[in-house]
């Protein structure tokens, strides 16, 4: 897949997107080892069949599932810019976005169509941004 993350920030403040994020094993340990119990307070952690899994963003003060449309991480850095503040220890499901090129045509993502301008965004281990 060609993809290139711009920093659109699209895909951090859609209310129905933000709605579906779930955190795997793999989440809550790397949270666990760098200590930041702030992102596990927000992660509503249970066992589905034998493993970890959570739904995320709650609030981490009522518990409550993050009614905003915008990712509690992501913070607005410019007129059409977003920073994850995150980025290194953000869970899986926004590493591995887009799944497919409709979905990120759906969120009016302009990854796809910015290869030439932003191509060097890639992370040092080569991920979507």
């Amino acid at each position: 897949m060609h993809f290139n993350c711009t920093n659109c920030g699209k895909c951090c403040v859609d209310s129905l997107y933000m709605g579906t994020l779930s955190a795997c094993e793999e989440d809550l340990a790397r949270w666990e080892d760098a200590g930041r119990w702030d992102i596990l307070d927000t992660a509503y952690i249970f066992y589905w069949d034998d493993h970890r899994t959570a739904d995320l963003w709650m609030d981490p003060k009522t518990g409550d599932e993050n009614i905003s449309d915008t990712c509690p991480w992501v913070k607005k850095i410019g007129k059409d810019l977003w920073h994850c503040s995150i980025h290194e220890l953000r869970p899986n499901v926004c590493r591995d976005y887009p799944v497919d090129k409709e979905q990120a045509e759906g969120f009016g993502c302009p990854g796809y169509r910015a290869l030439s301008v932003r191509s060097s965004s890639l992370g040092p281990d080569g991920d979507h941004g």
